[in-house]
């Protein structure tokens, strides 16, 4: 499923509520927008004209990006350990059928958990290697809505400008990210200085600098060439899948528009899930396709079935094989939602 970052949220267990009803009530308010002008009737028939012969190569594409996904991770996290993409594709598939059953994106939280704990690797430095991802999955998008964006002619201003501020702001914390790796070695003595310094305990000052240490070091990837240039093609490869995979759900519905149209709708869905809605991102795919579509004179019946699609395929497969992993894994959802807060709890407190 697209994924979002995660954010600090105090106790998981006093505010799991409060995201569920906010989450709940965006997504309300999304669906809403999104069927403004549909015509269910329609959309009815557009179900029923379906080419689901279409869902064997939606499948394999979906498949390819979660195995290229498993691959990148398990190349960010060489500079720490060796562990197979196999062994790396069980946290990872759990969070993410974690995001889509939970609130507040806890699935980012239980691979982290669960890989530390499986891997014996500190968690700090496992949620740098996650970081990372962010990182390169928000560059990578934007680079091929950029060159979507060079294709198609004529698209609103709104969009483009838009589009160019966030391209903006994510070079530039790319760029902090590119200095920060450059001069690790006195960050992390300034780091060591600082905590020196603080009314604390031995014992609790210790703590901290193994957590910042951890957590410099989960950024060695970033210092290594060659494999730096594999992350860049992985992530290009895997969200062109992604693209693939909307260009299928629109055939499957009869809608043609150029795959440039794909990457820019690509785009517009990895943003619109960092929206808070409710478990699975319900609403926010949705809008997203109604929305954009319609700069390509998609109706809003196509549209909105090709989102269902989409979603519910990828959404249906990724829970699946979540649940499965969590079945081999000796973990139950309980336990982990316990373990997540004690993760966010380290987390923070290298923040």
């Amino acid at each position: 499923m697209l994924h979002g970052g995660l954010n600090g949220s105090g106790s998981i267990h006093k505010n799991k509520w409060v995201h569920l009803a906010i989450g709940f009530a965006i997504t309300a308010a999304c669906l809403a927008w999104a069927v403004r002008d549909v015509d269910w009737p329609e959309v009815g028939r557009q179900f029923s004209n379906a080419r689901y012969e279409t869902i064997p190569l939606y499948l394999i594409a979906l498949t390819a990006f979660y195995v290229l996904k498993a691959i990148r991770w398990k190349w960010i996290l060489l500079p720490l350990k060796v562990v197979p993409a196999r062994r790396a594709a069980s946290p990872m598939m759990i969070g993410f059928m974690g995001n889509n059953v939970l609130p507040a994106r806890l699935g980012e939280l239980f691979r982290v958990f669960i890989l530390s704990r499986q891997e014996k690797i500190p968690v700090a430095a496992v949620f740098s290697s996650v970081a990372i991802e962010r990182v390169l999955d928000v560059l990578t998008v934007l680079s091929l809505v950029g060159a979507g964006m060079l294709v198609v002619q004529d698209l609103p201003a709104v969009f483009v400008d838009r589009f160019f501020y966030i391209g903006v702001g994510a070079i530039v914390v790319a760029m902090v990210l590119v200095l920060a790796v450059i001069w690790i070695d006195q960050a992390v003595r300034l780091a060591r200085w600082m905590i020196g310094h603080l009314p604390l305990g031995t014992g609790l000052k210790h703590k901290l600098t193994e957590l910042i240490v951890a957590a410099a070091e989960g950024t060695g990837v970033l210092r290594r060439g060659r494999l730096l240039g594999l992350l860049v093609l992985n992530s290009i490869v895997q969200w062109s899948c992604n693209g693939i995979m909307i260009l299928i759900s629109l055939w499957s519905f009869g809608v043609e528009v150029p795959f440039p149209a794909t990457l820019i709708l690509l785009g517009v869905l990895v943003f619109a899930v960092t929206i808070p809605t409710s478990p699975g991102f319900f609403g926010a795919i949705q809008v997203a396709f109604v929305e954009t579509l319609k700069i390509f004179d998609v109706s809003a019946n196509a549209a909105f079935a090709a989102s269902i699609y989409y979603h519910l395929l990828q959404y249906a497969a990724v829970t699946a094989v979540g649940f499965w992993y969590l079945g081999r894994s000796g973990f139950s959802l309980e336990r982990l939602q316990d373990e997540a807060e004690h993760v966010e709890e380290e987390i923070e407190a290298t923040s």
